[in-house]
């Protein structure tokens, strides 16, 4: 792929790991209170995983020639 599809692509991904990390403090706030543990560790989850997707894209984006 080209290096300006890699970038938009990581940044998208930075987008969404926003939405789950926003979403998922706005369900805890406003939400029926529910501490298991998989429904804090999921979002969070993804979260990082994103980060790290978006973050791997951009990089190789900008390193790509």
């Amino acid at each position: 792929m080209k290096k300006e599809t890699l970038k938009e692509i990581g940044k998208g991904f930075f987008g969404i790991a926003n939405l789950v990390g926003g979403l998922s403090i706005v369900n805890g706030v406003l939400g029926k209170i529910s501490s298991t543990p998989i429904t804090i560790f999921i979002p969070f989850y993804v979260f990082i995983a994103f980060y790290i997707a978006g973050a791997v894209l951009i990089n190789k984006g900008s390193n790509d020639d």
